[in-house]
């Protein structure tokens, strides 16, 4: 997600160890009880966030991290971006720009970084100010009023009592799509085994209840790649090292050329009917008779006839970048595909995972050609790689996209294909449902 300097939302991740009673806590009860909605549509309070380590920046990093929720920004003069010198960042620079409200969501990110081992990912925050995780964060976002990443606690936590920590809040865009006919899912299977690549995010005391760092990576990579995405989209390389060293970062990102605007003059998307759903499924707009009409079925074939990743992609221009960016790198670093679908919506409170019916759908769509080629052309830009490179990267993608079987249950549709279901005249949908599954598609939804 995307945060815009004027509040507007687009779209969906701080200086030596805490001293005591200084910032974050492990406790549980450390969710001020005085605070009765911590984040009102998307923004969150930021009340009690401070540096992970104690430098002397410590202070104008955790006065940057909080500005837009006064509608300031950073001063170049004082706090400037992590990768200013163009140098690769280390995990040490990323620690001391980390801002969190409880010390184990630093920690365990941290972890998670170490355990992803990836340079290519730690050079992406180079035009980062600060890294903010904090209870009251709902949906991660970027902002370019303080050139920072705002990352969802659900994404880090390992044990009850910090899940506990939480504030458990459902993401403000889900009544956004309350008169929609269909709903939309996604997820990334290892393209060997069909299986999950993430891990959940939700704690339950019956299939998650523990997690490590080798848990929590992949997850919180896809998440990272997303939001980097925006960050270097906004300042790209070039811009990052020009920097002034006075004013503020949101007045110099402003007026720079976006990577986005130079993928939409080059290769735009050109469903105006997905371009209108995406803006009321996931800004708020107002619901028109035609999308209210909308089927999943209408909504697939639209989006198969265009070279979006999904159908966020649809929702701005900055999160047509993300999608790409995030299924490219999910490839190169697991080798995981991507999903996705239009399913129908369950008439019953009491459902599976396979009540949600795939109405369209298709594995690996960065297979197909056109979705390639928007996808190398912003990792470039990004990565500041060679296509060569890049397209050797993804040589080994499917030649094609798989579709997945109509009028399968979502879950089931992670094994078989359109015409394995049409030879079995579809499986049980009983195959792949229950508790677990069923809560892992509702996060398929969430994030």
């Amino acid at each position: 997600m995307f945060h815009m300097h004027t509040r507007t939302l687009l779209t969906s991740v701080i200086t030596s160890v805490f001293l005591a009673g200084c910032g974050g806590s492990d406790s549980s009860s450390d969710v001020p009880a005085s605070i009765a909605s911590p984040n009102v549509n998307g923004t969150p309070s930021l009340s009690s966030v401070s540096a992970y380590q104690t430098t002397a920046q410590s202070d104008n990093v955790e006065a940057c991290s909080t500005a837009f929720l006064s509608n300031n920004s950073c001063d170049l003069s004082v706090i400037q971006p992590i990768g200013v010198d163009g140098q690769d960042v280390t995990i040490e620079q990323i620690e001391e720009r980390l801002v969190v409200s409880h010390q184990w969501m630093a920690d365990s990110f941290i972890a998670a970084l170490e355990e992803m081992a990836d340079q290519d990912l730690l050079n992406l925050f180079k035009p980062l100010n600060t890294i903010v995780i904090s209870y009251d964060v709902r949906p991660s976002f970027y902002t370019t009023a303080t050139a920072s990443m705002y990352i969802d606690p659900k994404y880090v936590w390992r044990t009850k009592s910090e899940w506990d920590s939480i504030y458990q809040q459902q993401d403000y865009r889900a009544d956004f799509q309350t008169e929609f006919q269909f709903d939309k899912a996604s997820r990334y299977v290892d393209k060997n085994t069909n299986n999950y690549v993430t891990y959940s995010n939700t704690y339950s005391a019956y299939y998650n209840s523990v997690r490590s760092a080798v848990h929590i990576a992949p997850g919180l990579f896809r998440l990272l790649a997303h939001e980097l995405a925006h960050a270097n989209d906004f300042l790209q390389a070039h811009d990052l090292v020009q920097i002034p060293d006075s004013g503020t970062i949101n007045n110099y990102i402003w007026p720079l050329v976006k990577l986005n605007e130079d993928l939409a003059a080059s290769s735009p998307l050109t469903s105006e009917l997905l371009t209108e759903a995406a803006q009321i499924a996931f800004r708020g707009e107002t619901m028109t008779d035609r999308v209210r009409q909308l089927t999943g079925e209408l909504a697939g074939a639209e989006f198969e006839a265009d070279n979006a990743a999904a159908f966020y992609s649809y929702s701005s221009p900055a999160e047509d970048v993300a999608m790409l960016f995030e299924a490219y790198m999910m490839y190169r670093k697991y080798g995981a595909l991507s999903d996705f679908a239009f399913v129908s919506i369950p008439q019953t409170t009491s459902y599976t995972c396979n009540d949600w019916k795939v109405l369209w759908g298709q594995r690996s769509r960065l297979s197909e050609e056109g979705v390639l080629d928007r996808a190398v052309f912003v990792a470039q830009g990004i990565l500041d790689k060679s296509e060569a490179s890049i397209r050797a990267e993804l040589a080994s993608l499917p030649a094609a996209p798989e579709v997945l079987a109509s009028g399968s249950g979502w879950c089931e549709s992670q094994q078989i294909s359109q015409a394995y279901a049409e030879s079995r005249s579809l499986l049980s949908s009983s195959v792949a449902s229950g508790f677990g599954d069923n809560a892992r598609y509702k996060e398929d939804l969430e994030d």
